[in-house]
């Protein structure tokens, strides 16, 4: 890691997520959140009413129910902000952000193709670099679902800032 204090921004890491085309990153962010300074997880949750409910028929993941629940561990520092969107940025985020005179978010999580995406781009938009850590995202709805979230942050974001967290192709670390 770089001298720098890092955060890591998990996203939705929710029980109602985890399929068997997400559920390899499980475990590898669990691990991963000790590598950084400072942890936020984000959870989603679908009140009723809402937009989800309304336009597209999504009515999963109720406030307060085991589909909500974190699917991992988080550390026994790590902020977690429940949120009804599909953006990771909030205000309480951005509070925290500012505190800890962050500039940069590595980003992980699910999905690639909704709240990861919209997080960065929301990320990207207000000046805070958005680092997608590409292998520690998913889609719940399958790889075609996060290859296309990861085409589409890369024309949005720049592809610069799409990176591997470990492996022989590790970026993370040289930040």
């Amino acid at each position: 890691m770089s001298e720098q204090p890092q955060v890591l921004l998990v996203i939705d890491v929710q029980n109602g997520f985890v399929t068997p085309q997400s559920e390899h990153v499980v475990r590898p962010l669990e691990n991963l959140q000790y590598e950084f300074d400072y942890v936020i997880f984000t959870k989603f949750y679908n009140p009723d009413p809402s937009p989800f409910r309304k336009f597209i028929g999504f009515d999963r993941m109720k406030q307060h129910s085991a589909q909500t629940d974190l699917a991992l561990q988080p550390r026994d520092d790590a902020v977690i902000i429940s949120r009804p969107i599909y953006s990771g940025v909030t205000e309480a985020l951005l509070v925290r952000l500012k505190t800890w005179g962050m500039r940069e978010v590595f980003i992980a999580g699910m999905a690639t193709d909704s709240s990861v995406l919209k997080t960065a781009i929301d990320l990207f938009e207000l000046n805070i670099r958005p680092w997608v850590l590409q292998d520690l995202c998913a889609s719940d709805k399958g790889g075609d679902f996060h290859d296309a979230g990861l085409k589409i942050l890369g024309n949005m974001i720049g592809p610069q800032h799409i990176i591997n967290s470990c492996g022989p192709e590790a970026d993370v670390a040289k930040r």
